[in-house]
C-alpha cells in the first residue's frame, strides 16, 4: 500500500496536474463545487478507485497472483505451471506500463493519454449529458440548495470522475490484482488514490483561477519517473519470481516482491 500511495503522489505531481484540471473546473461547474465540497467530490473519486481495486483483487485471487493467501490455497496440479505464467505475465506488464509512465514523465515518450483520447472524449461526452441527482431533484420541484441534492450531486460525479480513463490508474489496478483479495486490491487503490488527493484537491481550487498555471519542474519529473521506476522493478522482481527465476522477498508478513 505504500508503493501505491507513492505512485499516487508522485505520479500525480507530474501527470494528473495537466490532464485533471479541466476536468475540475468542468465537474466543479457542473455542480457549484467548492471548498469543501471537493473533499467530497474526491471521495467519490477514491471511492471509484477503490471498487475497481476490489475486482481487481478478486481477479487476482482467481488467478492465484502471488502475494496472498491464494497461492498456498492453490493445489499442486498439473494446471500450476500456466498459472504461474499467467502470474509472471501480469506483473511484468505492470512494471511495462510503469516504466512507459516514467519515460513520459520525462518527455522521452508521448503521454500515455494520447492512446486513450478517444475514451477520455467520450468519458467527456457521457459526462456532459449524464444527468445529476440535482437535476432529477430539480424536475421535482426540490430545491436545489436543499442539502442533501447538493452532497448526492457533488459524490456521484465524483464517482464518475473514477471512471476517467487514465494511464497511471491503469498501472495501480495491475499492481492491485497482487492482493489476491477484494479487499486487499480496494485498500491499494484507495492509497494510490489518497496519493493522489493533495495534488487533486490543490488543482481542483486552483482551477477556478483562470490565470493560475503550474508547470512540473523537470527535477520534479525526474523524481517522479524515479519512483514509478522504483514501483515498475518491484512488478517485475515481483513477476520474474513467479517463473521462479529469482526468489520472492519477504520482511515479516509483508511480500516486497
Amino acid at each position: 500500500m505504500i508503493a501505491a500511495f507513492l505512485l499516487g503522489l508522485t505520479g500525480s505531481l507530474g501527470h494528473c496536474v495537466g490532464m485533471c484540471s479541466g476536468v475540475s473546473l468542468l465537474l466543479s461547474r457542473k455542480a457549484n463545487v467548492t471548498r469543501w465540497r471537493l473533499l467530497l467530490l474526491h471521495g467519490g473519486r477514491i471511492t471509484t478507485y477503490a471498487l475497481l481495486g476490489s475486482v481487481a483483487g478478486s481477479l487476482g485471487f482467481v488467478l492465484g497472483i502471488p502475494g496472498g493467501h491464494a497461492r498456498h490455497m492453490q493445489p499442486q496440479s498439473a494446471g500450476w505451471p500456466a498459472m504461474s505464467t499467467i502470474q509472471g505475465l501480469l506483473a511484468l506488464l505492470t512494471a511495462l506500463v510503469a516504466l512507459y509512465l516514467a519515460i513520459a514523465l520525462v518527455g522521452r515518450a508521448p503521454s500515455p493519454e494520447l492512446y486513450l483520447s478517444r475514451l477520455t472524449q467520450w468519458w467527456g461526452r457521457v459526462m456532459r449529458q449524464v444527468p445529476t441527482p440535482a437535476a432529477g431533484l430539480a424536475r421535482n420541484r426540490i430545491s436545489l440548495n436543499n442539502p442533501i441534492s447538493a452532497l448526492l450531486t457533488v459524490y456521484s460525479l465524483g464517482l464518475l470522475w473514477g471512471l476517467l480513463p487514465c494511464g497511471l490508474v491503469l498501472a495501480a489496478l495491475l499492481a492491485a490484482t497482487s492482493s489476491t483479495s477484494p479487499g486487499g486490491g480496494a485498500l491499494i487503490m484507495a492509497a494510490f488514490g489518497l496519493g493522489t488527493w493533495p495534488v487533486g484537491l490543490s488543482v481542483g481550487l486552483a482551477a477556478r483561477w483562470p490565470r493560475w498555471t503550474f508547470r512540473p519542474t523537470p527535477s520534479l519529473r525526474s523524481a517522479a519517473a524515479l519512483v514509478i521506476l522504483t514501483f515498475g522493478l518491484q512488478m517485475a522482481l515481483r513477476g520474474l519470481a513467479a517463473w521462479g527465476v529469482v526468489n520472492h522477498l519477504h520482511l515479516g508478513g509483508f511480500m516486497v516482491w
